[in-house]
């Protein structure tokens, strides 16, 4: 794959980034960023935080973000798995019932003929 480079904007500083990803990616990744740092700092602004603060503060509130959207993912994976056993076991569910029909009308079908057969024999 070919490197893609590209400046991003972080907490005011200028960054060049390289890497593998889409520009359009590696900038979404720097909006994400920087919008934290605005978050934290809005949150420290009477305060006077180290950069080095600044930058752990960060990678906890999106570290918080991952970990939480992870659960989530296992929450909507174990209900889509839940979902899908529920899927297969009503199309299941469907054959049976459509074999049973199928049964029914043969049965139906043959005891009208038998009455029919039964109706023509007593008219003689």
């Amino acid at each position: 794959m070919s490197k893609n480079k590209v400046e991003v904007v972080i907490g005011g500083l200028i960054y060049a980034l390289q890497g593998e990803e889409s520009e359009e990616h590696m900038q979404k990744v720097a909006k994400l960023i920087n919008e934290k740092t605005h978050e934290v700092q809005s949150v420290y602004h009477k305060q006077r935080v180290n950069p080095g603060r600044m930058n752990m503060l960060v990678t906890l509130n999106i570290a918080d973000e991952c970990v939480k959207s992870k659960q989530e993912l296992e929450r909507y994976m174990t209900e889509l798995e839940k979902c899908n056993r529920e899927n297969l076991a009503l199309k299941d569910k469907v054959k049976e019932l459509s074999l049973e029909l199928t049964e029914s009308k043969q049965q139906l079908a043959a005891t009208e003929q038998f009455k029919k057969k039964e109706h023509t024999n007593r008219g003689r």
